[in-house]
């Protein structure tokens, strides 16, 4: 067979696709729709042939290499869509968590300023309570040295008196 053999010639759904300009809407579609079928009639055909033997992969290469190629692009144009939308999505998320995140802290900062305070007033009134106990017990301890010198100063005296009456009692 020679290249100019009308079975490597583009065929009827190739010629069909010429004067779509010119057709209605509804028109276009029964065109389309009837090469739609017509390919899948062929590919049906191919397929019993590749079941029989009659094909082989080898035989169907450039078929597979272009549906390959069509529907690859097609569907990493579409992942990568998906992927985009999802990076979007997740960084719309992240932003939201983020501001929440970044109001708890803010609340928890101030909170924590406010119980630092409630607790520095605190220190301040125990110290003050302490300053205040220390004063105190130095006073009951300087009272307490000034009783018992006394008492033994009268202790002493009364050691002398009682001598001094059992002396003259003598």
């Amino acid at each position: 067979m020679s290249a100019t053999d009308p079975c490597f010639s583009p065929g009827s759904c190739a010629m069909r696709l010429q004067n779509l300009d010119s057709l209605s809407s509804a028109s276009k579609s029964a065109v389309l729709r009837s090469i739609a079928d017509d390919i899948s009639a062929v590919f049906i055909c191919i397929s019993k042939q590749l079941s029989c033997g009659t094909l082989s992969a080898r035989h169907t290469r450039p078929i597979q290499d272009f549906i390959t190629i069509k529907n690859t692009e097609r569907l990493k144009q579409q992942r990568l869509q998906q992927d985009l939308g999802r990076y979007r999505q997740r960084e719309r998320r992240w932003r939201a968590e983020r501001k929440w995140m970044h109001r708890k802290v803010e609340g928890l900062v101030k909170h924590s300023e406010q119980i630092h305070k409630q607790w520095k007033v605190r220190l301040e009134r125990v110290k003050g309570n302490v300053n205040d106990a220390t004063r105190e017990l130095a006073a009951q301890k300087w009272t307490y040295e000034l009783s018992r010198s006394q008492a033994e100063r009268e202790k002493a005296l009364g050691r002398e008196t009682n001598a001094t009456l059992a002396e003259t009692n003598r």
